[in-house]
């Protein structure tokens, strides 16, 4: 059987089907327009090398950690995502799920798996990398991954439980990402960089003798 015939299940649960009709709703034609952008690739890219440009200029004394650790995350979570967890956890997107005229259907979707949502994952992981950066920012950074979330739903392309499981997703790897950037950090810190910052924060008569 080729990737073309290839059928996959419908695994939605009544409840979930209630919420997504909920939601995939006739909002405007502005409302449409801003799902549609959220929910853009272009969205995407633009959101991540200007977080990358952000951390990179504005986090000097750790600028290759954080960038490293956004790249990390997004590696996991865009990667892992589509070649691990869906496949894993197939069930057919709404459009595809649904029967034809039952789902306002507003954004392209390939017939793949769509648990969890990648576009979810990708923004949360973002956000938890920028939150770490900036915590005071922490509900703008949150705010827009949740807004993407909901776009994914409302253009039709994503059941509920997918933006969630997304988001706990793109959590878990930004999480791992941070750690392991510091980890690599404090190996790849040299012992007299370690005494000279250890020196600098004691009082100027206690460092000097």
């Amino acid at each position: 059987m080729t990737g073309v015939d290839r059928v996959i299940p419908d695994h939605h649960l009544a409840f979930e089907e209630r919420l997504f009709h909920a939601v995939n709703v006739d909002g405007g034609r502005l409302v449409d327009r801003l799902a549609l952008s959220l929910s853009s690739p272009w969205f995407g890219a633009a959101v991540g090398l200007s977080l990358a440009a952000a951390l990179w200029a504005w986090r000097r004394e750790r600028r290759a950690q954080s960038v490293l650790a956004l790249a990390v995350a997004l590696a996991l979570s865009d990667g892992l995502g589509s070649q691990v967890l869906r496949p894993l956890l197939a069930r057919a997107r709404p459009a595809y799920a649904l029967p034809p005229g039952t789902v306002r259907w507003i954004a392209e979707a390939a017939d793949v798996g769509s648990i969890p949502s990648l576009h979810a994952s990708n923004f949360f992981a973002m956000a938890a990398v920028a939150s770490a950066a900036w915590p005071k920012l922490w509900p703008l950074f949150f705010g827009v991954a949740s807004a993407v979330a909901w776009s994914r739903v409302y253009v039709g392309v994503h059941w509920p439980l997918d933006v969630l499981c997304g988001a706990l997703w793109g959590g878990i790897c930004a999480a791992l990402a941070l750690a392991s950037a510091r980890a690599l950090a404090g190996r790849s810190r040299s012992p007299d960089e370690g005494v000279r910052r250890n020196a600098a924060r004691l009082p100027r008569g206690r460092a000097s003798k």
